[in-house]
């Protein structure tokens, strides 16, 4: 049913009668179970210990419940959250759902569906004949495990290994690749659906019933489960199933995230916020390998700001650092979403122009004087350059306007290239030996001359 511990550690808060003890005893004998009398006697062990799952009673939290189960939800992490109460209290545990707890126990509960709800291996059922226990041992410690028909595949459904099998192989898209799998697995006309966090309940067709249960990944929301249903199916079942498919999606969203936020800091240049050099490398390699197919152009644009080192001598590199973080911002103003912007090492930035047409305009606020949209990399560059003429760089000092200046080598996939490396050699070479010893604050096209769209030295 879910990803087996070898040994539960559970915090059991106000089991007076001591029943849920004695069931988990049996189902779990390998589990560590610490009791408290009160809610405010697990808030102090949660907070000097960690559980991999908290079973509070559902009475003392009437009076409190939101509070309470926020409170419990906070301080139990990355454990699991379960209310267990009378029948009678059903609606208020449910209603918790909302507010952190993975799901809710109705009292007296059998030792099975303990092992259900906690991913455990079922009971012997009482005929195996490959029990070994001696002859004439009581059948009452051998409880049959009965799953209503139509429910049945999801006591045994491998939810860890799809869980874990949809993380390797799409970590950015892994919770609903997990629950299409697992929608493979079961009957129709049961579905289960990943949706947004508060999604609006939905109107279930007649004879149908759709239960909820949200997902939460570090204690935020993270989505909702919806599970429709025969309306003459187990609900309890089908409750335990989500609660246990909730925890699971949760703790697969936060490797989610995680990885995530790897994956950026490895493909992102920290200083300016653009793509870096291995990044781009990466890019530039799959876009040509797509323009070779579909038969487009590919323009590779490298530029760097002219005389930079003296910036950073005359003023430190705190100001060279705020130079480069506003030219990739003015850059990436004057490129569209599609259009890769990468800062590749030291001043040097590249841009590589991948679809042959549309307009191309700036972004974001005050995007300059209205007028026709640039329609090409020159003109992009040409504006480029007026931009960063027309910045005030106040940290320059009184003249700090206009004192920065760029230069550009362009080469165009597959006229001037017909491989990444090749291309990137190209434009570099018309920056260092064309655009650099043609004075500096102009572009050069391989195999061209500097053209008339340099602005004037300051």
């Amino acid at each position: 049913m879910g990803m087996l511990r070898a040994s539960e550690n559970i915090l059991l808060i106000g089991d007076g009668q001591r029943e849920l003890l004695a069931a988990l005893n049996q189902a779990m004998p390998q589990a560590r179970i610490t009791e408290v009398a009160t809610v405010f006697d697990g808030i102090a062990e949660l907070a000097a210990h960690s559980y991999s799952a908290v079973l509070a009673s559902a009475e003392p939290i009437e009076r409190r419940p939101e509070a309470a189960i926020k409170t419990l939800r906070q301080m139990a992490g990355e454990g699991r959250l379960l209310l267990f109460g009378h029948p009678t209290l059903e609606p208020l545990s449910r209603k918790m759902l909302q507010f952190g707890c993975d799901d809710y126990l109705l009292t007296p509960i059998n030792p099975a569906e303990l092992q259900q709800i906690f991913g455990q291996p079922p009971l012997r059922l009482a005929n195996d004949t490959t029990t070994d226990e001696p002859a004439g041992a009581a059948s009452d410690d051998l409880l049959p495990v009965t799953p209503p028909a139509r429910l049945a595949k999801l006591a045994t459904l491998p939810l860890a290994e799809t869980l874990l099998d949809a993380l390797l192989h799409h970590p950015a898209d892994a919770l609903a690749t997990a629950v299409q799998q697992i929608n493979s697995f079961i009957n129709p006309p049961m579905r289960l659906s990943l949706l947004p966090s508060h999604a609006p309940p939905d109107q279930p067709e007649e004879g149908m019933v759709s239960l909820s249960h949200d997902v939460r990944a570090n204690n935020e929301p993270a989505g909702t489960l919806r599970f429709l249903m025969p309306r003459d199916e187990d609900e309890s079942t089908a409750r335990h199933f989500l609660g246990q498919l909730a925890h699971l999606l949760g703790k697969a969203a936060s490797l989610q995230e995680r990885h995530g936020r790897l994956q950026k800091l490895a493909i992102t240049d920290d200083l300016t916020g653009l793509y870096n050099g291995r990044y781009f490398k990466h890019f530039l390699t799959r876009i040509l390998e797509k323009a070779k197919v579909l038969r487009f152009p590919v323009t590779l644009l490298l530029f760097d700001i002219d005389n930079f080192k003296q910036y950073n001598d005359q003023y430190g590199h705190g100001v060279g650092d705020e130079i480069l973080r506003q030219t990739a911002a003015l850059m990436r103003r004057c490129v569209r979403d599609h259009d890769l912007v990468a800062r590749i090492s030291g001043d040097e930035f590249a841009v590589v122009f991948w679809e042959k047409d549309g307009p191309r305009q700036p972004q974001g606020p005050n995007p300059g004087t209205p007028g026709r949209p640039p329609q090409t990399p020159l003109q992009i560059f040409d504006r480029f350059q007026k931009l960063i003429a027309g910045q005030n760089f106040t940290f320059l000092g009184p003249a700090g306007q206009g004192t920065l200046t760029i230069s550009a080598g362009l080469a165009v996939f597959p006229y001037d290239a017909s491989n990444p490396c090749d291309l990137i050699n190209a434009a570099d070479k018309a920056l260092m030996f064309g655009a650099k010893q043609a004075g500096k604050n102009s572009i050069m096209l391989v195999g061209g001359t500097p053209p008339d769209n340099q602005l004037p030295q300051e």
